[in-house]
């Protein structure tokens, strides 16, 4: 129905040139010998700081001198998979395709079974420390390539179900948040894409490979960027904001009723200190602004000082990449919380530094540029950018919100 709607509003009722994707990475999606796509293993529960199967998959064991961060999310192919053999073995021993969501999704649009760099092993091919990790044979694994290169035509079937013309030229595509740097321009050294969707993450572009020791994933090609999130920062947030709000069921009304109170823009929360827990239950995030409340905290006191927290926790994020690579010089943000002005005021502040509001779907635009890099209407990305890209509103540092 969303592909339906969108086609519906392209002009002249014309039909698209070129198909881009771009999803989350979800490894483990599995096909077998029937035919059968299944995600086996995704009640494993793997943590890379805690589980010994994923710190087996990342110790020198595996990869002796070779930098497993080098290949992003498909490192973790190996644990999950192993975990598989271990608990399920039948399961593991009928596996004849194994990939990601992105790559599921381009099968079904084109009959392609193939991925890209950032969805995949971090490079275009598999490393045979992943291959080996999971005890299945290399074929079963997608050839990897290029974002912008061609997958195949939308296949009759996919064309009958969204709509759209068989045949239609589709893109590999990439990862979404390859596809949001992408979609705002932050493609260049030292460019810095904030995302603040349903996680609060930062990707800075390093203008070279991987850092050793340093997570993150290919952009563009040749374009590798460092990547880290505050945890839970943005669902702490909502959760906040429902508690304070629980009449208004629709969240970007909650934050705007909230941002509006003459406390909420008062700097320092009239010295509430909220911190951010990013292992904390629901109920335990309630219970604090309930506290809060009782001391006589006003609604537009404690939505403050949750925003001050968020903004901090970024702070700590961009010092951070900066310790671990290089220092951002250019910040854009993308993301639905990216339309609250005063979270973006307040953080432009507290990083002192300007910061361009980009389009709140940049990974949809992202997207959009790979395909039309793919069908020749760009020489490159950077030529792509120039054509396609959105210059929103830039927000300044401003005395008046200093926390």
């Amino acid at each position: 129905r969303s592909v339906h709607a969108a086609t519906a509003n392209l002009p002249n009722a014309s039909a698209p040139a070129a198909i881009g994707i771009s999803s989350r990475a979800l490894f483990g999606v599995c096909q077998n010998g029937a035919g059968e796509w299944s995600l086996p293993a995704w009640d494993a529960q793997l943590d890379r700081r805690t589980s010994p199967l994923m710190q087996w998959a990342y110790s020198t064991a595996v990869w002796g001198e070779n930098d497993p961060f080098a290949h992003g999310y498909g490192v973790a192919a190996g644990a999950l998979i192993q975990w598989l053999k271990q608990t399920r073995p039948a399961e593991w021993r009928a596996i004849e395709r194994l990939g990601a969501l992105h790559d599921y999704l381009l099968y079904q649009l084109t009959g392609a079974w193939v991925t890209n760099p950032t969805t995949g092993p971090g490079a275009t091919g598999w490393p045979p420390e992943i291959i080996a990790m999971t005890e299945l044979p290399s074929h079963v694994f997608p050839p990897v390539h290029a974002l912008h290169q061609p997958a195949g035509g939308l296949t009759f079937a996919a064309g009958q179900a969204l709509g759209l013309l068989p045949g239609t030229p589709v893109v590999v595509g990439t990862h979404d948040g390859a596809a949001a740097n992408l979609g705002v321009g932050a493609i260049r050294p030292g460019d810095a894409c904030f995302t603040f969707g349903t996680n609060l993450v930062l990707r800075v572009v390093t203008g070279r490979g991987p850092y050793p020791q340093t997570w993150g994933y290919v952009v563009v090609p040749d374009a590798w960027c460092w990547v880290g999130n505050v945890p839970n920062a943005l669902a702490q947030l909502d959760l906040v904001t429902q508690t304070l709000r629980p009449h208004m069921p629709d969240l970007v009304a909650g934050h705007r009723a909230l941002g509006e109170l003459p406390d909420a823009l008062v700097p320092g929360a009239a010295g509430l200190v909220l911190p951010l827990l990013p292992t904390a239950t629901p109920p335990e995030i309630q219970q604090r602004v309930v506290e809060a409340q009782q001391r006589g905290d006003s609604d537009g006191t404690i939505y403050r000082a949750m925003l001050e927290a968020v903004a901090h926790g970024v702070h700590a994020l961009v010092q951070r990449a900066t310790r671990e690579t290089i220092a951002p010089q250019h910040f854009v943000a993308t993301g639905g919380h990216s339309q609250n002005r005063l979270f973006m005021q307040i953080l432009a502040t507290v990083l002192d530094t300007p910061l361009e509001i980009g389009p709140v779907d940049g990974g949809l635009l992202g997207a959009g540029m790979a395909a039309a890099v793919g069908v020749g209407w760009y020489a490159d990305f950077a030529d792509a950018v120039r054509g396609m890209r959105v210059r929103g509103v830039v927000i300044t540092p401003d005395s008046y919100f200093a926390v």
